[in-house]
């Protein structure tokens, strides 16, 4: 069994995180806020593998979470920032991010280093099963440089457009696949940054609720 655990931007991460591990790996991963983990998964024991993700390393939901685990018999692995934090420690293993501090309230750098962290530790558990997707995987991941170069030279586009909405009073955020979680994660940075309600929905599930919002 693996389970990631997180909260907010963290378990945004986690639900990529999933996505890419079951098609390396073939096997169901189960994502959880960390602050609903202790309250369920009565299945752990020492077959269990829990990845717990924080950039502060120091988030008590996530700590508590672990702890839980632990207690159950299963393995704790740890992804996060800060060196010698609490869950850095409290973990049997873990991968340390080394993004640097986080400075605004918005966690931006963490969730790409944390997503990331989880491509390439898919990629490295996955080997033995998907050798070629692996491969492709990394090539891709070589060019993200050179895409973040080309996407920052259209910083002044990007600012016509916020212009262009910055009256909206309501953001719906949607997306199919690995773009879910970052519909949600969009969502989660607007409302941080310019509080202005927004949500984040399966593009699928426009039709069920969300477009009775729109205006």
């Amino acid at each position: 069994h693996i389970y990631i655990t997180a909260c907010g931007t963290s378990w945004h991460a986690a639900q990529i995180g999933s996505y890419i591990l079951e098609s390396v790996l073939k096997k169901p991963v189960k994502v959880e806020y960390a602050s609903e983990f202790r309250y369920r998964n009565k299945h752990i024991n020492s077959d269990s593998l829990i990845i717990a993700i924080s950039q502060s390393g120091e988030t008590a939901d996530t700590l508590s979470a672990i702890k839980k685990a632990k207690e159950l018999g299963a393995l704790t692995l740890g992804i996060v920032n800060v060196v010698g934090s609490s869950i850095a420690r409290e973990t049997d293993c873990g991968i340390y991010m080394h993004a640097g501090p986080e400075i605004g309230v918005a966690s931006t750098k963490a969730f790409t280093s944390q997503v990331m962290i989880l491509s390439l530790l898919g990629n490295y558990l996955g080997q033995k099963f998907e050798y070629e997707k692996t491969t492709k995987i990394i090539s891709d991941i070589k060019k993200i440089p050179n895409a973040i170069e080309e996407l920052l030279k259209l910083s002044d586009k990007i600012l016509d457009i916020a212009k262009v909405y910055s009256n909206a009073a309501n953001f719906l955020y949607l997306g199919r696949g690995y773009q879910f979680p970052v519909a949600l994660e969009g969502a989660l940075k607007l409302k941080e940054i310019s509080y202005i309600h927004a949500e984040g929905y399966p593009a699928a599930e426009m039709k069920h609720g969300p477009i009775a919002l729109i205006d």
